[in-house]
Order: structure tokens, then C-alpha cells, then sequence
């Protein structure tokens, strides 16, 4: 008899959708943070169950050409449904203090010429507010304190194919990105139908020149930005913005262009709560990458505190020896100057070589090389008119390795 991994290995080798890599690491996402607890077989496919600690449970359903995700937490639901054409629809519904948020993702997979694999092409969300007294004034059996997630999810999609949810929201926004299509040309060569790595657009406005990033997973990057989420996949990016190759406006634009502040006034902030896991990482990323040790606040002008931070020389000249001492600069500013040496020996594998030269005012002196009071002043002028990093260095040469 077969046992449970065995038959969750079958039942994604039986999906079509599955076989794909970049919608297989799709489920997986979803997935993150629960444990595989049981799978059954039902007529034409497969009911696959997992649950985290605190009882949170997803319910996936597989079957040949598509897959299904219901995911239900304390104040949220998401239904995930992929089908045979590769289109994914995210639904998600968050309740808040005053009322909802729903959103509409749909993510569109094809194979790319350009990139030679399957990727994620396209990717449109909406967002409908709804407030309390929109809620229930929709239908009469919608009562929005006392009827349950699953019923007030229940009643917004039957409400899709009936209403023009757009106009009944009290607030509406639609975020799209594309990646460009390739046109064949005279000789065989392809030209793309836009001067930018994709069609970018902001309740029908255009913003493909802020998000001027390019790759196979340029889709996923380019949303993410836009919500202002970091994460290893577009780090890079990240670094980019610090560097000025990128809008800083890309980051968190959704924050910029004041939605989330227009969806949080209406119906509340968000009761999901971000993870620790989540607020570690980004400190240890701004640490690494950019040598910002300050407070880790999740707000757009705060997080850009840590994305544009800019190390000081001798902030850069400390990390440099933490990075290769392998311990904090605090520790090896304590060490005596016969320590210091013996762990750059032991970490370095070269020896020390003291120079027993004579120095005046910074100048050597050998028994080789003996020069004027007029020589060491005019050396002198000319470092002193040179970059003061230029100057230091020359002028604690004796101190320095040779």
C-alpha cells in the first residue's frame, strides 16, 4: 500500500499545470509555512490537506488539467484556481475593522521565445473596498458582523456574475503588467513593440518607465515592487534602487500613489500581521548589503531609509574587516596591537612586514635616500592638495602591511 508522500508525488505528476516549473514553484509559495497532513482519492482527482500549528488548513484539489487552493485564515480567504490554458486567478478576500478588501489576481503562463521557458507573461489585479454599510446593503442576505468569511466570499463572487462590482465598491484600483511582444522583421530578426522591459499601467495610466527591470521573472519583480515587498528574488532590484539605476518611485508604488492609504482610511489597516521571520531578514539584508543598522519599520519612507543608505568611508573600512576577520569590528577594536596582528596572520595567512624606515612629517628615510627640508615640504603640499582618503592612506603607509 501506497503511503501519503508517495501519493502526493503521483498526484503532482498527474497534473498538467504541475509539470510547468514556474507554476509548480507557484503552489509551493502558497504552500510555505504548513505541513503535509493527508491526501485522498476522489473521482478525477486528488483532495490533498495542510494545516499549520495554529490550525490554519489549506485545502488543495488536483486533477488532470488544473489545480485548486482554498486557503482560510482568521480574517482572510484566498481561492487559487489555475486551468487548462494556464491561466491563474487569485480571489482573496481580507476583512477588516470597517469592512473588506477583494481582490482579482490573474496571472497568465506561456512558453516565452526569448527566454526559451515558461513564464509568467501577464499579471492584472483589482482591488474592490467595500465598506460595512456597502457590504450589506448588496444583497439581504449579506450581513457583514455576523456572517462568516466563507459566506461573505461566497456572496461577492455570485455578486461578480450579477453587479458591476467596480461601480458597488467604495473605492477601486487595477494594477497590470505585461511583458512585450516580439514582432518578426525584415532578415529574420524580432523587434519588441516597446522601448521598456514591459507594459506597465496604474488604473489605465502607463508607468512602464519606472519599473525598468528585465529577466524571466521580470512579472513577479515588477509586482512586488510595486507592493513594496523584498524578498531574494528581487534583491537585486533592491541594490539597484541604492545605486540609483532604479526609481526609488518603484518601490512600494502602490503606497506612493496613496492607495493603500485611501483603502486603510475607508475600511482599516490590514489584521494580518507580518511575520518576525519576515521583519529579521529585511534587517539582516539592509545590515549586509547596505550597512543599515537602523530601526526596521514597514512603512515606504522607512523602508527606503534602509534602501538608500549610504556607508561612510569608515563604515565601509569597519565591514570590510568584520567581513574578513569574521568578527565584529568592536571586538577587534579591543584586541592589543600583537592580537590584531596574530588574527590578520591567522585569517589572512600572510605575515606582517614592519617598516623601520625613518619617517618625517610622513616622508620615509633611508640610508639610500636622504632628501631636503625644501623636497618634504613640496611632497607634503602636493598630498595635502590631493582626496583626503588619499592623503590618510599615504600619510599611515608606515602602519599599514607592506
Amino acid at each position: 500500500m501506497m503511503d501519503a508522500d508517495t501519493k502526493l508525488e503521483m498526484a503532482y505528476k498527474y497534473c498538467k499545470p504541475l509539470k510547468v516549473e514556474c507554476i509548480k514553484k507557484e503552489l509551493e509559495t502558497q504552500l510555505e509555512g504548513y505541513t503535509f497532513k493527508s491526501i485522498e482519492r476522489e473521482t478525477g482527482k486528488w483532495a490533498v490537506f495542510f494545516e499549520k500549528l495554529n490550525g490554519e488548513r489549506i485545502n488543495l484539489s488536483i486533477s488532470l488539467d488544473s489545480f485548486s487552493v482554498l486557503k482560510t485564515t482568521a480574517t482572510r480567504i484566498e481561492r487559487i484556481v489555475i486551468d487548462e490554458n494556464l491561466l491563474l486567478t487569485h480571489r482573496t478576500l481580507d476583512k477588516r475593522q470597517n469592512g473588506i478588501v477583494y481582490s482579482i489576481i490573474q496571472k497568465q503562463f506561456a512558453q516565452s521565445s526569448r527566454f526559451k521557458q515558461f513564464v509568467l507573461t501577464d499579471l492584472v489585479e483589482q482591488r474592490f473596498t467595500l465598506t460595512r454599510e456597502k457590504i450589506n446593503s448588496l444583497s439581504e442576505n449579506v450581513d457583514f458582523d455576523n456572517n462568516g468569511l466563507a459566506h461573505l466570499f461566497l456572496k461577492l463572487r455570485m455578486l461578480e456574475g450579477k453587479v458591476d462590482l467596480k461601480s458597488q465598491s467604495d473605492y477601486y484600483s487595477k494594477f497590470s503588467t505585461h511583458m512585450n511582444y516580439y514582432l518578426d522583421w525584415e532578415g529574420g530578426r524580432k523587434i519588441k513593440d516597446n522601448i521598456y522591459p514591459t507594459r506597465t499601467y496604474l488604473n489605465d495610466e502607463e508607468v512602464s518607465n519606472i519599473f525598468d527591470v528585465d529577466g524571466p521573472d521580470k512579472i513577479y519583480r515588477i509586482y512586488d515592487l510595486y507592493n513594496g515587498i523584498i524578498n531574494p528574488r528581487n534583491e537585486n532590484d533592491i541594490k539597484s534602487i541604492n545605486l540609483d539605476f532604479l526609481s526609488q518611485d518603484a518601490f512600494n508604488y502602490k503606497q506612493l500613489k496613496g492607495i493603500s492609504e485611501q483603502e486603510d482610511s475607508l475600511v482599516g489597516t490590514s489584521l494580518v500581521k507580518v511575520s518576525d521571520t519576515y521583519v529579521n531578514y529585511l534587517r539582516e539584508f539592509f545590515n549586509q548589503k547596505f550597512g543599515y543598522k537602523g530601526r526596521i519599520r514597514l512603512d515606504r519612507d522607512s523602508m527606503l531609509l534602509g534602501i538608500t543608505y549610504q556607508m561612510s568611508g569608515s563604515e565601509r573600512a569597519k565591514g570590510e574587516i568584520e567581513r574578513k576577520l569574521g568578527i565584529p569590528y568592536s571586538e577587534f577594536e579591543q584586541l592589543d596591537f600583537d592580537e590584531q596582528h596574530k588574527l590578520i596572520e591567522q585569517k589572512t595567512g600572510k605575515k606582517f612586514k614592519y617598516d623601520h624606515r625613518l619617517y618625517i612629517d610622513g616622508m620615509p628615510m633611508d640610508e639610500d635616500h636622504i632628501i631636503t627640508r625644501e623636497q618634504i615640504d613640496r611632497q607634503i603640499d602636493e598630498l595635502t592638495s590631493s582626496s583626503p582618503k588619499r592623503f590618510l592612506k599615504r600619510l599611515l603607509r608606515p602602519f599599514n602591511k607592506k
